[in-house]
């Protein structure tokens, strides 16, 4: 019984060992019970119940009265979806949507009413720009709320006009009857022929209007017009296509941010700094020398994980191949400045995973890898737009699936986070050194 009693005793020594070994970190406790609860609650916030507005460009090539109609009720369409603009070019329209500047191109047909009385559906044109099946079910779904308020809106008319139409009906049998009465005083006099040709005119006249009528199928009378929707890029994506480059960025980032996080924090606790005192390095060569090293092995793991992707999954690579490495040494260069900031901020290589786990949480669902950033509130774009994931994601998605070159804008914003990150950890790093050799 004594010797249990010395073993309970020596366990709780453990016990209170590691509690005050907790305790004696108060930030790293913030950080493990803050950190991902502020996650989900700016998540939360980010995103709103409602789908994103639409911008749509009308295509009314010949505006004729028709057209003209179609368009009116377009412009006049009760949804918060759908934000329009009307052009009559098709060409410029779409060139407009290569460029993302806009969301959506509908082109109204040019003769609708010959097309149904043709016993066939007048086609709307719909096209769009989107990789991301989510939104493009999303686009579908739009435009099949507005082909289906167009066909109301049109039956409607039709119901409209046939409620006028059957008072002139009205009144020209009674004009038949009349007609018919007259001919009939007539006969006597010689004017029957004229009296007959009339009303012979009029009974032909409705009875191409019951034939035409009776010829319409079922189907065009009750849609008249229906929707082909195409998208810009010919090739069709997966899911694991889709979600591929953003795999890759995600991995590579994490990467990087991990392999540098440790490093010099880790020399720092083991006392490797305390050698550079008797050495003429600088903290810039230090860190350039770190860069170079941590972006040799990351770009031989990209290349390793790109060609698993393209080679095993069948990833295309619909863009240059030199503006897929492009973005992808931008993005390590940035990320690697990242990890070295976090370890140098970092007092434990616990607090510099804490860190890196944080922001890999945040980039999984801050950097448009599960949903579209065009959802996201205004606010927390900033949140987004300072992760080296949503810059990279927004690259490798436009050269792989778009097969477009790499947006300008896009790299020339992660390059200068890059540059400033690597100014900020020069000057960390020679404070550190600094205090070091004190």
């Amino acid at each position: 019984m004594i010797r249990f009693f010395k073993s309970l005793i020596r366990i709780s020594s453990f016990i209170s060992k590691e509690l005050t070994e907790i305790f004696r970190q108060p930030r790293l406790i913030l950080t493990l019970v803050l950190g991902p609860f502020l996650i989900m609650f700016l998540f939360g916030l980010a995103y709103p119940d409602q789908g994103r507005t639409l911008r749509t460009t009308i295509v009314v090539a010949d505006p004729n009265s028709f057209q003209k109609e179609i368009a009116t009720f377009t412009e006049s369409f009760k949804s918060s979806l759908v934000d329009y603009v009307r052009v009559s070019d098709k060409e410029q329209a779409l060139a407009k949507l290569a460029l993302n500047q806009t969301d959506m191109v509908i082109v109204v047909p040019l003769v609708p009413l010959e097309t149904i009385q043709s016993n066939q559906q007048a086609e709307f044109l719909v096209y769009h720009n989107e990789v991301d099946p989510l939104q493009i079910g999303y686009i579908q779904s739009v435009a099949r709320a507005y082909i289906d308020a167009i066909n109301s809106q049109f039956l409607r008319s039709i119901v409209e006009q046939g409620q006028a139409d059957s008072d002139s009906l009205q009144s020209n049998m009674k004009t038949a009857i009349v007609k018919t009465q007259a001919l009939q005083k007539a006969i006597p006099t010689g004017d029957g022929n004229a009296q007959a040709a009339i009303i012979e005119k009029d009974l032909t006249a409705l009875y191409e209007k019951l034939t035409t009528f009776r010829s319409l199928a079922s189907d065009v009378m009750v849609r008249p017009f229906s929707a082909k929707i195409f998208g810009l890029s010919d090739t069709q994506l997966t899911v694991t296509g889709f979600f591929a480059p953003a795999v890759i960025v995600l991995l590579l980032q994490h990467f990087s941010i991990t392999f540098a996080s440790l490093s010099i924090v880790r020399e720092t606790r083991s006392g490797i700094m305390e050698l550079f005192r008797v050495s003429p390095i600088t903290a810039f060569e230090t860190l350039a020398g770190k860069y170079l090293s941590y972006l040799f092995f990351e770009i031989i793991l990209a290349g390793i994980i790109t060609a698993l992707a393209v080679w095993l999954l069948k990833i295309p690579i619909l863009g240059h191949m030199q503006d897929y490495a492009l973005a992808v040494v931008v993005l390590l260069f940035t990320s690697l400045g990242v990890g070295f900031f976090i370890s140098l901020i970092s007092e434990t290589d616990t607090q510099a995973v804490q860190y890196s786990m944080l922001l890999l949480l945040a980039s999984i669902f801050f950097s448009g890898f599960f949903l579209d950033l065009r959802l996201m509130r205004e606010p927390i774009t900033v949140l987004a737009w300072s992760l080296p994931a949503t810059y990279g994601i927004r690259m490798l998605q436009d050269i792989m699936l778009r097969g477009a070159s790499i947006p300008l804008l896009i790299f020339l914003g992660i390059t200068a986070i890059g540059i400033v990150l690597f100014l900020a950890d020069w000057i960390l790093l020679r404070k550190k050194m600094e205090s070091q050799y004190a």
